[in-house]
């Protein structure tokens, strides 16, 4: 080494020596942030998974139409299957429930309520990689035997997720336009 350069070392060694005790704290600091935020850009630079296109939508405008078979057939088993096994539902004026047996449970209570002829109206199915949502509205009448029906109509938000190239219904949220009965 130069006698220059251990001069320049030499310098920069006291300049740092002599910075009070927090002024380095912080110029350590600052390093590290700066590298966790280069790192944390190098990360999110990468491949967001495959393109989602029009043969998506229809694959989910399709499991839509399959729902709304087995509902208007009162088959939970079948409206259950097109949950994730670690799908959420969560309904209005209920508790959140998870898993594909209690949404299978949560089909069977609907029917036993007299929720019948089902419709949805997906709007918007936009995607990214392995997650897709849809958003629409829905209607359908509750029937209890010996009482008048009742017309439910509302909104919904579905979160798909793709499974072994099949797109999954992984959470769904809804809420009635009305107020609860006995409200």
């Amino acid at each position: 080494m130069s006698v220059y350069a251990r001069a320049s070392t030499l310098q920069a060694r006291q300049r740092y020596d002599t910075q009070p005790q927090g002024v380095i704290v912080i110029m350590k600091a600052l390093r590290l942030i700066a590298c966790v935020a280069v790192l944390g850009c190098v990360g999110c630079g990468g491949n967001a998974g495959p393109a989602f296109d029009k043969a998506d939508q229809e694959q989910i405008r399709r499991v839509i139409a399959d729902l709304r078979t087995a509902f208007n057939a009162k088959d939970p088993a079948k409206a259950a299957a097109l949950y994730s096994s670690n799908a959420a539902v969560m309904p209005p004026n209920r508790s959140l429930m998870r898993g594909r047996k209690f949404v299978e449970q949560y089909y069977v209570d609907r029917f036993a309520e007299g929720a019948t002829d089902l419709e949805l109206t997906p709007g918007e199915i936009l995607g990214q990689g392995t997650l897709a949502y849809a958003s629409g509205d829905y209607r359908l009448n509750l029937v209890k035997s010996g009482a008048s029906p009742r017309l439910d109509r509302g909104k919904f938000l579905w979160i798909f997720r793709e499974q072994n190239g099949q797109w999954m219904i992984e959470y769904v949220i809804f809420s009635s336009d009305f107020a609860p009965t006995g409200a």
